[in-house]
């Protein structure tokens, strides 16, 4: 096939770009998809029953022990400093978390899927009834456990059975049922993982989904849909191949994506009919910036001046503790998927000022001994024996809050270039006193309900900005090309082929996890491209 002849070409294949190149290539349209990383060797997340390596598996230049809440952002899939799409990258500054392989985030996935609710689309031009449909659709694609709750503020799904609680679990949504003059429920957890018994990909209990799955049960586009298409005539991938910049021609179509092989250094052009940007909210403006001309000397699909305006992502707080009701236990069940609790909570900060969070408790049996860390006091020939009684007792309950939009949190082009040589961009972030204001008052309660739970030691922290890894905001979507970069088909307002279909697209982002809406809008954007296209 000769790249002249695609339909469509989807740059990147995570959350969104799986969705949308499986449901194109269904439609009958011929799909090339732009992958700047590898398929991952199958296999790549198995390791023998209770084996650690040496370090704890730990990267180069990462001593232990660690600050327990920083250990699941030690992983080697993530990408160093020189390779990621923006800068800087240091303690105290915005944090940013990229995978440059195929399934991208989705590989370190915690699988929490949930719906934005009608009020979420407030500051949207699409209203959550037009995305009902595709909230569906991809709830029944993924797999998504849950319970139907009936909650305004959380719609309920397609679901599957949920996994069961566990003592930890039982002991925590006691303590907040119990809990007075708050508004707080307990749910079991939303998630895009197989639980079913009679399934061969079916959830096998290891515990932490950060760490990347073994087994296949949580959702990727590598294992759950690419598959079914990866011998299909409409369908070519290209892995190594890094997105860099868009040609447009005088009449603004996009006539072009020019790539570059990661491993060579030799650069290729792609040619298709319509284009779709699905890198992320932080690599989708950094190819539009890099993609300047004389026409467009401030970047594609920038008109507006909105390009990188409005950088999102959620204020989070962890606390972590080992809850004494629990010590010495011996009880055996399965420690599941680690997080099987969601909490949904309406507070208010000290002024008074109200919002919504929502929060997990994860619970896991620690093969990585973190908390040995902070026992000091502990003589090291008594601590054996202390983590054997503490291991079933250890939970950490972490809060999300809504993002307080800034057009002061943006992206800026630069000259800084990664190790490929491709201008990076420079990212301007400061957390409002608002949010600074939300993290307090979430602390507060997730302290409140650890210690009527029996909590002891307690590890607080209130995540830096970035930590929260749902970035979003920075091409939102908007109803004309002053307010917006695309509208509401996801289309930008400057080219009419071409489109953008990732967190960047999201006008205003919520205490929730945003992955599933992504989703949704993938799989909405790929009827209305079939429409248009056939």
């Amino acid at each position: 096939m000769e790249n002249n002849d695609f339909d469509v070409c989807v740059i990147g294949t995570g959350a969104s770009g799986g969705i949308l190149i499986r449901t194109l290539v269904d439609a009958g349209l011929r799909v090339v998809s732009i992958e700047q990383g590898e398929a991952l060797p199958e296999g790549y997340f198995t390791k023998a029953s209770n084996f650690v390596g040496k370090n704890f598996d730990l990267p180069p230049g990462v001593n232990f022990p660690i600050d327990p809440h920083a250990f699941a952002f030690y992983n080697n899939l993530y990408a160093l400093p020189d390779q990621l799409s923006s800068y800087p990258n240091i303690p105290g500054s915005f944090r940013q978390f990229q995978i440059f392989a195929m399934d991208g985030l989705t590989n370190l996935w915690n699988g929490v899927s949930v719906r934005f609710s009608d009020e979420d689309f407030r500051d949207w031009p699409i209203s959550y009834r037009d995305l009902n449909p595709h909230y569906a659709a991809v709830e029944k694609l993924i797999r998504v456990c849950g319970t139907c709750e009936g909650l305004e503020e959380l719609p309920d799904g397609e679901f599957i059975p949920p996994k069961e609680l566990r003592p930890p679990d039982v002991l925590i949504k006691n303590t907040c049922q119990n809990m007075q003059n708050l508004d707080l429920r307990v749910i079991p957890n939303r998630k895009a993982v197989e639980t079913r018994p009679d399934h061969p990909d079916r959830c096998k209990d290891t515990g932490n989904c950060l760490s990347g799955c073994p087994h296949n049960s949580m959702y990727k586009f590598s294992t759950r849909l690419l598959p079914k298409i990866q011998t299909s005539d409409h369908f070519t991938i290209k892995l190594h191949r890094k997105a860099v910049l868009l040609n447009c021609s005088s009449n603004n179509s996009i006539k072009s994506l020019e790539t570059v092989d990661t491993r060579t250094g030799i650069k290729e052009t792609v040619s298709a009919r319509t284009y779709v940007l699905a890198t992320g909210a932080l690599e989708t403006p950094r190819i539009l910036f890099n993609s300047a001309d004389k026409s467009h000397p401030n970047g594609l699909a920038n008109s507006s001046q909105l390009l990188g305006i409005g950088l999102q992502d959620n204020p989070k707080v962890l606390l972590s503790t080992s809850l004494w009701k629990l010590w010495g236990s011996n009880q055996k069940y399965s420690q599941g998927f680690g997080d099987h609790l969601l909490l949904l909570a309406h507070l208010k900060t000290a002024d008074g000022d109200p919002f919504r969070c929502i929060g997990q408790l994860v619970h896991q049996l620690p093969e990585v001994p973190l908390y040995l860390s902070k026992m000091k006091w502990c003589p090291p020939k008594l601590k054996p024996w202390l983590a054997q009684k503490l291991f079933r007792s250890y939970v950490t309950l972490a809060f999300f809050g809504p993002s307080d939009r800034s057009k002061k949190n943006r992206i800026l082009p630069s000259r800084r270039t990664d190790s490929f040589g491709i201008p990076q961009v420079k990212v301007a972030y400061n957390e409002s006193t608002r949010e600074q204001d939300m993290k307090q008052a979430m602390i507060e309660l997730a302290e409140k309900i650890l210690k009527k739970s029996s909590a002891t030691l307690l590890i607080k922290e209130k995540a830096d900005a970035g930590l929260g890894i749902h970035y979003a905001g920075t091409a939102r979507m908007a109803i004309n090309s002053k307010q917006g970069v695309v509208n509401e088909d996801l289309r930008c307002h400057d080219h009419p082929n071409l489109y953008i279909c990732d967190g960047s697209v999201v006008p205003f982002l919520p205490e929730k996890h945003l992955t599933l809406t992504i989703m949704a809008l993938a799989q909405r954007l790929s009827r209305h491209l079939a429409e248009t296209s056939l």
